[in-house]
């Protein structure tokens, strides 16, 4: 209870609290038509009172004539301005749920962008998935939006109770105490039905971001599931996460269902309770006729608010705990953090600075260390190339320098700045990465290309184009430089998305250049321009490459080979071939691989 407290008070403080005015005006409302509804039981009372008035009543003096003539306009006007009141109180505390749920989503978005790369691909323990952070986005939002719709209607059923339990005590209050004995009897199994219900939640929302990871991954490697005839064991496998799905949702299907009919079942005992107890009262003279029928026509309009709030209880539980998980994405913080005092960026006399990694020691995990007092200095305007077999640590150099993650030991300089001395923003500004895989979103080709220089102008985003040789394809597009490239790119071709990216970062005209070469998957024409544009790109800065086809760096101004995390060569093309170590066998595997048959 005190956990469930906490959490209310926190999105009251956090995300409601700010619309305390619409709040308020909607809390008007619901006294509103709570007073009408009361208001309806009392006229139901003077009207059979006036079609009985030879009986002892409260209302003395009224006639059937009376009635007959204010009867029918007392009880519309009583139904007008329930239907009013309680169109204003849905409308205004509806927005008051949909704007908190805008802002929660805007608040978590926020706080994943803030993430470390190592968070989003889920390194590491309790960190979140890429799966388990869209299903916080889908189906938390769609429990949370149905909990932020419910909610308000339970504070207008709890305003309508207290006042339909106001009139009952006031018409009898021996009979209302009968209801006080009877009613509360439903909360103790409510209580235990709403525990098991948001612990069974909980699970719920968690197999839908692990069954979301799954489908992510098998629908974009369909390529693959295809070629390897890979889809009954696919389908075994998804086949298993729906049934989990289906069983966990026909647990909470049973508890979320036994709510409303044991409100029902209560409120029927009620009733019957009160006609026995009611018929000895009306037998000793101590109850009316038209009393009667207005106790009853408030308990029966009674029930149904009562209902509501039994039902509420269960869509809060399922509420609460998909907020538990939104809160635990909002609260994560990033694990690397800039400095409390940062420095200003080095800026060297010549544009470009030098760039040194010193005995680096970093692992994703305790298990192995991937880079293993891993030093490397690249003077200021070089194009260091970094090679070595698949899983040497080449793109872990890369994921360090703008500080995607932190190494455990060791510091990496730009001139003679250890770089977690300046701010995160100022570091990256400083570097621009164009990846073996484009990211393309899907925009316009010119909104893509001012992702490197947001305020950069028309004529200088043309520019860029021009120099990544992607200006004349692009204004054969049917809308030129407002085309829209489709998700990820798919409206382009490989080589076209290469160039794009290419032209973001000429446009972003940072001093430290990151390629992981992708040319090796393209066409002769299109490997021919992106050379001759990454060419142009790294003149005047300092550059480090990855290289995956060893022709394409032997003019690089020095050439690093890695092996297990390790520097083991160093030095140029041509030395490094008269060394005869594992350059100059990767060197002569590559070149018989390229032979003709």
């Amino acid at each position: 209870m005190a956990e469930r407290s906490s959490l209310l008070l926190r999105v009251w403080r956090e995300h409601l609290s700010r619309y305390k005015g619409r709040i308020a005006i909607a809390f008007v409302f619901m006294v509103g038509l709570a007073l009408a509804e009361v208001g309806f039981v009392l006229a139901t009372e003077w009207i059979f009172s006036g079609l009985e008035p030879d009986r002892d009543s409260r209302f003395t003096g009224v006639d059937a004539r009376q009635v007959m003539i204010f009867g029918p306009t007392l009880i519309i006007g009583l139904a007008i301005l329930q239907a009013g009141f309680f169109y204003a109180q849905a409308l205004t505390a509806q927005s008051v749920g949909i704007s908190a749920l805008r802002d929660i989503q805007n608040r978590m978005f926020g706080a994943i962008l803030r993430y470390d790369v190592a968070q989003l691909k889920g390194r590491g323990e309790g960190e979140a998935k890429v799966g388990g952070l869209v299903s916080r986005f889908t189906n938390d939002m769609t429990t949370l939006r149905e909990t932020l719709r419910r909610a308000p209607n339970g504070a207008r059923d709890l305003v309508r109770l207290i006042g339909f339990i106001g009139v009952l005590a006031f018409l009898d209050p021996i009979l209302f105490l009968c209801v006080l004995l009877i009613y509360p009897l439903v909360g103790f199994p409510i209580g235990i039905i709403g525990k098991a219900i948001r612990k069974l939640a909980r699970r719920v929302q968690a197999q839908i971001g692990d069954m979301t990871g799954l489908l992510t991954e098998s629908i974009s490697g369909q390529e693959v599931v295809k070629s390897y005839r890979l889809e009954d064991s696919e389908r075994a496998r998804m086949g298993d996460a729906f049934e989990e799905r289906r069983s966990l949702l026909m647990r909470l299907v049973r508890f979320t269902s036994a709510n409303e009919p044991m409100v029902t079942v209560v409120a029927s005992l009620s009733i019957a309770f009160i006609i026995a107890v009611a018929a000895f009262r009306i037998s000793a003279g101590l109850l009316t006729g038209p009393e009667l029928v207005a106790f009853l026509i408030a308990m029966a309009l009674l029930s149904q608010p009562a209902r509501g709030l039994g039902t509420l209880n269960a869509v809060l539980q399922e509420g609460l705990a998909a907020m538990e998980r939104v809160f635990g994405v909002i609260d994560e913080k990033p694990k690397i953090t800039g400095p409390s005092d940062p420095i200003a960026p080095p800026q060297p006399k010549g544009g470009a600075p030098t760039v040194s990694f010193e005995n680096i020691v970093f692992s994703y995990d305790e298990a192995a260390s991937l880079l293993k007092g891993f030093s490397l200095h690249v003077p200021a305007g070089a194009t260091a190339a970094l090679v070595g077999p698949s899983g040497a640590g080449k793109s872990t150099v890369f994921g360090l320098l703008p500080r995607f993650y932190d190494p455990q030991s060791g510091r990496i300089l730009i001139e003679s700045t250890d770089i977690q001395k300046v701010s995160i923003p100022d570091l990256r500004d400083q570097i621009s990465i164009v990846s073996q895989t484009p990211v393309l979103f899907d925009t316009t080709v010119a909104e893509n290309i001012r992702m490197g220089r947001p305020d950069a102008t028309d004529e200088e985003l043309e520019a860029a184009a021009e120099a990544a040789a992607a200006h004349r394809f692009i204004v054969r597009m049917p809308n030129g430089y407002a085309s829209r490239v489709g998700e990820g790119g798919s409206a382009l071709s490989g080589g076209e998305r290469q160039r794009i990216a290419l032209a973001r970062a000429f446009l972003k005209d940072a001093p430290i250049l990151l390629l992981d070469e992708a040319t090796s998957a393209l066409d002769a024409e299109s490997e021919r321009l992106i050379e001759e544009a990454m060419a142009k790109l790294r003149k005047g800065r300092t550059t480090l490459i990855i290289a995956h086809r060893l022709s394409t760096i032997r003019d690089a101004d020095m050439i690093a080979v890695m092996e297990r995390g390790q520097l083991i060569e160093q030095g140029t093309h041509t030395e490094l071939l008269e060394q005869g170590g594992l350059y100059a066998r990767l060197s002569a595997l590559q070149g018989r691989e390229t032979e003709p048959a």
